[in-house]
C-alpha cells in the first residue's frame, strides 16, 4: 500500500484497525492483568494494594518509554522505532511472566512499560502525520472508538485465562500480541518522509522538548489531557478492589462489570466524532469537561449515601465515558501547532499523563479508606481540577480578545 493510499475511503477502516491495534497497547498491558491481581497477591504473600506498584511502574515506563521513542521517532520515522518498542514490549512481557516474586515483576513491568509507549506514542504522531484540524480530531475519536475493545475484552478473557491456568499466562498472551502487532504494522508504508525528519543532535532534541512546553496552547491542553489520565487510572487501579474486594465480585463477574463500564468509553468517543461535524474542537471538549464534571458530583453522592453496585455502575459509565472524548480532543489541540516535532508533542503528552497516571496509582495504594469512598472522592477532586483550568483558559482567551 502507498501512503497516499491511506487516506481512502476503503483503506480508513485497515488504517484505523492498525493504530488501534497499537494503541490498545497500555489498555491491553493493564486491563487483561486486573482480573489476576489477587493470584499475584496470594503467590507473593502481598496485598492487593502492594500489587497496585505494579501498574505505577507500568505507568512510570511508559511516561519515560515516550520521551525516547518520540524524539527516535521523529528523526528514524515511524516504523523501525514501532518495531524496537514492540520487540522490547515483548521481552518484558516474558520476563513478567517468570517473575519469582513481586519486586521482580515490578520491574519487569518498567520494561514492558517501556517497549510498549513506542506505539502509543507513534500512533498519534502518524495521526499528525496524515490529518489536521477537525479531521485529525475526528480520526484520534476513531481510533480511539475501535481501540476500546481492548479494555472492553481484556478483562474477560483475563478472567477466562484465570479460570483455566495462572495468571503468569496473562503475559505469554501479551507477548503474543506483541508478535502479532508487529507482523500486522509492518505492512504499512511510512508516514514521515526523510526530508521532513529531525536531525538534530540530543541537545537540539531538548531544545524542541523546552519549546513545545513554551507554548501556552499546548500547556492548556496537556493540562486537560492529563486529568482525563488521572480520572481514568483513579478508577483502573481502584476498580479491582471495589468490585472483586468491597462487593464481592468473582474475577469473571469483573470482566463483565469492567466491560460494560468500557462501552461507555466507546459510545462517548462515537458521540464526539458526530458533534465535531458541528463543533470546533475546543467547543467539543468544554462540553464534555462539564458533563464529567455533572456526572462525577452525582456519582460521590450516591457512593456515599446509597452504595448499592446497580446505582454505582451506570455512574461510572457515564462519568468515565466523556474521558475519550476529553482525551482525544486534548490530544488534538496539544499536537496541532507541531507538524515538524510531531512525535516529540504526542511523547510530552504521554509523558505527562503518564506520570499522571502512575503517581494517581500510587497514592490511591495508600490514602486510607474503603476503596469506593478513595475512588469517587478522588475523581471528584480531578473534575474540579479539569472545570478550573478550563475556566482558566476561557477567561485568559476572553481577555486576549
Amino acid at each position: 500500500m502507498k501512503l497516499s493510499e491511506l487516506t481512502l475511503p476503503k483503506n480508513r477502516w485497515k488504517l484505523w484497525g492498525t493504530l488501534a491495534s497499537l494503541s490498545a497497547f497500555p489498555a491491553m498491558a493493564t486491563d487483561l492483568y486486573l482480573p489476576g491481581f489477587p493470584a499475584v497477591a496470594h503467590q507473593f504473600s502481598v496485598s492487593t494494594y502492594e500489587v497496585q506498584l505494579t501498574l505505577s511502574s507500568f505507568f512510570y515506563g511508559m511516561a519515560a518509554g515516550q520521551l525516547l521513542w518520540g524524539a527516535t521517532s521523529d528523526r528514524l520515522g515511524r516504523k523501525l522505532p514501532t518495531i524496537l518498542g514492540i520487540s522490547l514490549f515483548i521481552i518484558g512481557s516474558i520476563a513478567c511472566a517468570f517473575a519469582p516474586n513481586l519486586w521482580f515483576l515490578i520491574i519487569a513491568r518498567f520494561i514492558q512499560a517501556l517497549g510498549g509507549a513506542a506505539a502509543m506514542t507513534i500512533v498519534r504522531a502518524i495521526v499528525r502525520d496524515l490529518y489536521s484540524g477537525e479531521e485529525m480530531a475526528r480520526t484520534m475519536s476513531a481510533v480511539m472508538s475501535i481501540f476500546m475493545a481492548a479494555p472492553i475484552l481484556a478483562p474477560s478473557l483475563g478472567a477466562l485465562i484465570l479460570q483455566y491456568g495462572q495468571w503468569n499466562w496473562i503475559f505469554i498472551v501479551l507477548a503474543i500480541f506483541g508478535v502479532l502487532a508487529i507482523l500486522n504494522f509492518a505492512q504499512m508504508p511510512e508516514t514521515l518522509p526523510r526530508e521532513q525528519r529531525q536531525r538534530n543532535g540530543v541537545g537540539d532534541v531538548i531544545r524542541v522538548y523546552g519549546s513545545i512546553l513554551r507554548t501556552s496552547e499546548f500547556n492548556f491542553a496537556v493540562l486537560q489531557a492529563s486529568a482525563a489520565s488521572l480520572m481514568l487510572f483513579s478508577y483502573v487501579s481502584l476498580i479491582p478492589s471495589v468490585l472483586m474486594v468491597e462487593f464481592g465480585a468473582t474475577p469473571a463477574q469483573f470482566g463483565i462489570f469492567f466491560g460494560v463500564n468500557a462501552l461507555s468509553l466507546v459510545a462517548g468517543a462515537q458521540i464526539n466524532r458526530r458533534i465535531l461535524k458541528r463543533l470546533k474542537v475546543h467547543e467539543a471538549l468544554r462540553n464534555f469537561v462539564i458533563f464529567q464534571a455533572i456526572m462525577a458530583v452525582v456519582l460521590f453522592t450516591l457512593a456515599h449515601t446509597f452504595p448499592v453496585i446497580w446505582v454505582i455502575l451506570p455512574m461510572l459509565m457515564l462519568t468515565i465515558g466523556a474521558n475519550t472524548s476529553i482525551g482525544g480532543n486534548s490530544a488534538t489541540m496539544a499536537m496541532a501547532p507541531f507538524k515538524s516535532s510531531a512525535a516529540q508533542a504526542s511523547a510530552l503528552v504521554g509523558v505527562i499523563q503518564g506520570l499522571s497516571g502512575a503517581s494517581i496509582a500510587a497514592i490511591a495504594a495508600v490514602l486510607p479508606g474503603q476503596p469506593l469512598e478513595k475512588m469517587t472522592t478522588m475523581m471528584l477532586v480531578i473534575a474540579a481540577v479539569a472545570n478550573t483550568v478550563l475556566f482558566i483558559r476561557e477567561r485568559k482567551l476572553k481577555l486576549q480578545a
